[in-house]
């Protein structure tokens, strides 16, 4: 049943975007904005009550529509879902269940999120349009490659390897797309993951064994296994490494261009909430996906901001997901909308992603010897937690670490406390670190944001070592 739609996405992703105008293309996205907000205001109880006030029979302005938050929509998440097919109490037992990542619920994909509100958010896709979404962003990410003769290259015996290097012990939407495997791909392409809470060994290991063609990974973990490449204990020389789920640094880009100096890099930006905003083309630049989703970058205060002028969030209107309509829905993400045509010729606009809110942690062996702990699998280790509401994780003096939880409004704090010493000691005892790093929990009723406004969920009050590795 997903490959249809599959194929359909990516299809309809790569005609779009090599053979409209823009002036086309907003057409495009015109009518798919009118059909989701006729959608969300007949089929959910939250827009229904959000948009009573919009005559529906004019153009569609969206300023007319109020954003919506996180916290919001997980208030009101029975009513946000289409004819109340789910409730928040079955997402979340679903969730809990490691083993039920690959399974549907009831036909919807499940997936959850924290991001830089520190709550937990839960997400739901219909069956139909995340198989759309996967073909666009293979579509996307791929546009350049998917031509005949680059296809040919594996069509006769000589299988695509795909390497995931991602969290998997959960419902996390880079996990569900390595899980999405229509029947047409497995005859082409071999995917396989690779966990970031492992230790770094394992996963050199594991990418030596397989040899991948193709890396996808988040940016601070991946400039981790450049300096694995660096050192020689990494041997892989892929050909395609496609970045995601956070920013991308000048000095993750300039760390994989030295250690994997023939492969093309591609950024692309995407969330659980939309898995494909913006991909990366040729000339460098990220392209909003415009027949996908709609990006408002705005100020603190809501207010649209100008060209190449950063924003303070972003505000997501999602063209394709039925299940769960996200109308203007707040990212807290910086992005700079810029101007000019590309190089490249896509009529789609670009954007660049600002900064990057999390760090890259440096602890020290027993012998002095430093090693880095990228963010993400640190955020992987807390969604594993439930009863969390919010977390945060400071290294606040070398080799020690302090996490700061509040707990969610039915949780015993004691437990959770006890989760989270469990969580960290395996973590340290994995990579030989616990005895040498020291971890104090402490319960707090909310925790503070920088003065940008933004969560800072994971960082370092430690400069970086000069010999980190």
């Amino acid at each position: 049943m997903a490959l249809v739609p599959f194929l359909g996405g990516l299809a309809g992703a790569l005609w779009r975007e090599r053979r409209l105008s823009a002036k086309e293309l907003k057409r495009v996205r015109d009518r798919r904005l009118a059909s989701i907000v006729d959608h969300a205001r007949k089929s959910t109880r939250l827009y229904g009550d959000r948009l009573a006030h919009i005559d529906p029979t004019v153009p569609i302005n969206l300023a007319q529509i109020d954003p919506i938050t996180k916290s919001e929509l997980m208030d009101r998440f029975d009513d946000s879902i289409a004819s109340r097919a789910l409730s928040l109490s079955e997402v979340i037992d679903f969730a809990k269940d490691s083993q039920s990542v690959d399974d549907t619920l009831r036909g919807f994909t499940v997936a959850t999120t924290s991001g830089t509100t520190g709550r937990v958010g839960y997400f739901v896709h219909d069956t139909r349009s995340f198989a759309e979404m996967n073909g666009i962003l293979f579509a996307r990410v791929l546009r350049h490659r998917l031509v005949p003769r680059e296809i040919a290259r594996f069509c006769f015996g000589r299988r695509y390897r795909m390497a995931m290097v991602i969290a998997t012990g959960g419902h996390f939407i880079t996990r569900l797309v390595s899980g999405f495997r229509p029947l047409l791909t497995r005859a082409l392409v071999d995917v396989q993951a690779f966990s970031i809470v492992s230790p770094v060994e394992e996963v050199v290991n594991g990418l030596n064994l397989f040899r991948p063609h193709y890396v996808h990974g988040y940016p601070t973990f991946l400039e981790t296994l450049a300096q694995e490449r660096r050192t020689g204990r990494l041997s892989i020389d892929p050909e395609f490494i496609s970045l995601g789920s956070e920013p991308v640094s000048a000095t993750a880009r300039l760390a994989l261009t030295s250690a994997f100096p023939r492969a093309q890099l591609s950024e692309t930006y995407g969330a659980t909430e939309c898995l494909a905003m913006a991909n990366q083309c040729s000339a460098g630049r990220l392209h909003i996906n415009e027949d996908v989703c709609i990006l408002e970058p705005v100020d603190r205060q809501g207010r649209p901001v100008p060209v190449c002028v950063a924003s303070d969030k972003v505000l997501l209107t999602n063209l394709v997901n039925r299940a769960q309509p996200l109308l203007r829905y707040e990212i807290n993400d910086s992005i700079t909308l810029l101007g000019g045509d590309c190089p490249c010729g896509s009529p789609m606009g670009s954007i660049r992603v600002e900064g990057r809110a999390d760090d890259t942690i440096f602890l020290a062996d027993e012998d002095g010897r430093y090693s880095s702990h990228p963010p993400v699998p640190f955020e992987a280790l807390f969604l594993s937690i439930r009863g969390l509401a919010q977390y945060q994780l400071v290294h606040v003096v070398q080799n020690q670490l302090e996490v700061r939880f509040v707990a969610d409004r039915v949780a015993d704090s004691s437990s959770l406390e006890r989760q989270l010493e469990a969580a960290f000691s395996s973590y340290l005892a994995k990579r030989r670190l616990l005895g040498t790093v020291s971890v104090r929990f402490a319960r707090v009723d909310s925790i503070g944001r920088s003065s940008g406004h933004k969560l800072r969920q994971i960082y370092s009050e430690v400069p970086r070592p000069q010999l980190a590795v």
